[in-house]
């Protein structure tokens, strides 16, 4: 059996090599962890965009209104910032409508869209778009403009609004609109007929503001003794056993006697349709708020 030279390991690697090694290791071992931590941010929207064929905000778009025509699922989800957790994938048919002038036109696309806005992304609705101003057939949706709403938060940029799924303050003002001019309905089906044949769980309060309407402006023929509650719109995080939790956003009544007792963070007993469960959840004021 042989011998290694002199100034060599067992490996037959010269000694004086031994930390030129263990530095180019480390090295690289620092730069995987570097890349795997940062990728995600510097390239990830990108590329995930690019692969699903989606479209981001356009840099210098022009905001402009549009008509969506038609809207299809195409069955995939995607968890990245900006966007928030579990955003479908949808194909969309807009009919858009130029801002300062010009013919109207179709332009077909594929979105990204926050789960948030899923209650109000449906035929007929209008939406804020950027266009390119060099191709006027590349737009953008700016979801946080859904009927005509002043843009903020989703549309304006990878930092603006949240990236949770959850809303920036100007959101909610555009979802009260949503639900005063009709186009989020307050609630699918009654509260109590959720609450009979619906799943049950729990909802962490993710935002609350009141609508300025009551009980007695959505439904006079509602029960006399409820006539007087305010109608809030909530933001909340479901949770339902054996699932992920998921966001959902709806129009509901307090009442008189819990409104001290709701906002960010609170507990809530809810049933959820799950046919529609991103926006028919019932609250279950005998049991709310729950404790931590």
């Amino acid at each position: 059996m042989g011998f290694p030279p002199p100034g060599s390991n067992n490996n037959g690697i010269p000694g004086e090599m031994v930390p030129w090694l263990i530095f180019g290791i480390v090295v690289f071992v620092v730069v995987i962890v570097v890349f795997s931590i940062t990728a995600p941010f510097l390239w990830g929207p990108r590329l995930i965009r690019k692969l699903s064929g989606t479209t981001g905000p356009i840099k210098n778009g022009v905001p402009s209104d549009a008509i969506i025509e038609s809207i299809a699922d195409t069955g995939v989800t995607v968890t990245m910032r900006g966007v928030g957790a579990y955003a479908p994938d949808y194909r969309f048919v807009l009919q858009v409508t130029p801002v300062g002038g010009g013919a109207s036109y179709r332009v077909q696309m594929k979105a990204l869209v926050p789960r948030l806005f899923i209650p109000v992304v449906v035929p007929g609705a209008h939406v804020g778009v950027l266009i390119d101003p060099t191709d006027p057939t590349k737009i953008s949706i700016d979801f946080s403009r859904m009927g005509g709403a002043s843009a903020a938060g989703w549309g304006a940029g990878p930092a603006a609004g949240a990236s949770n799924g959850q809303p920036a303050a100007g959101d909610v003002s555009a979802l009260i609109g949503a639900v005063q001019g009709g186009t989020l309905p307050t609630i699918r089906g009654s509260a109590d007929h959720i609450l009979a044949t619906g799943t049950h769980g729990t909802a962490v309060i993710t935002t609350a503001q009141p609508m300025g309407k009551t009980v007695r402006d959505v439904n006079p023929a509602a029960d006399p003794s409820s006539l007087e509650d305010p109608m809030w719109l909530f933001t909340v995080e479901v949770s339902l056993a054996g699932e992920q939790p998921f966001p959902a956003v709806f129009g509901h009544r307090v009442p008189l006697a819990k409104v001290a007792s709701v906002g960010p963070g609170v507990k809530l007993a809810v049933a959820v349709d799950p046919s529609y469960k991103n926006q028919a959840v019932a609250i279950d004021w005998d049991k709310s708020p729950m404790s931590a």
